[in-house]
């Protein structure tokens, strides 16, 4: 397993602009989205505990991966939190790519936490 190359403290620490700069030139060196994604999460985060106005983080790259890439699970996953980067026009013809996915991956949430809760209630009633 790779080891990504960024720590919470230099995400949550560093100049903006140049963690912008580097989570960019980490995807195109890479291509790896997923991660690219959860770097783009946390520098949301960050944006909106931050005192001072700051644009949208890595506005491009999550547009190429959300138009160019593949409906894939954990895009549909996570399309939600980037609402923001996209008009409505493109909103709703992303909705039209990734309906399937987003209705499946809700539909196994949903499945995961009825089967966690019989399971404890068997064990509870085992026990």
């Amino acid at each position: 397993m790779k080891k990504h190359p960024f720590t919470c403290r230099q995400l949550f620490n560093r100049d903006y602009q140049k963690m912008q700069r580097q989570v960019t030139k980490y995807y195109q060196h890479t291509m790896n989205f997923a991660l690219c994604l959860k770097f783009v999460e946390a520098l949301l985060i960050r944006r909106a505990l931050a005192a001072e106005k700051l644009d949208l983080p890595l506005y491009p790259v999550v547009r190429e991966i959300y138009f160019d890439q593949p409906a894939t699970p954990k895009l549909a996953a996570s399309i939600y939190q980037f609402g923001e980067y996209f008009t409505a026009g493109e909103w709703h013809l992303l909705m039209e790519k990734y309906r399937q996915l987003v209705r499946l991956y809700i539909f196994v949430k949903i499945l995961g936490e009825i089967l966690k809760k019989r399971d404890r209630q068997a064990l509870f009633l085992s026990g």
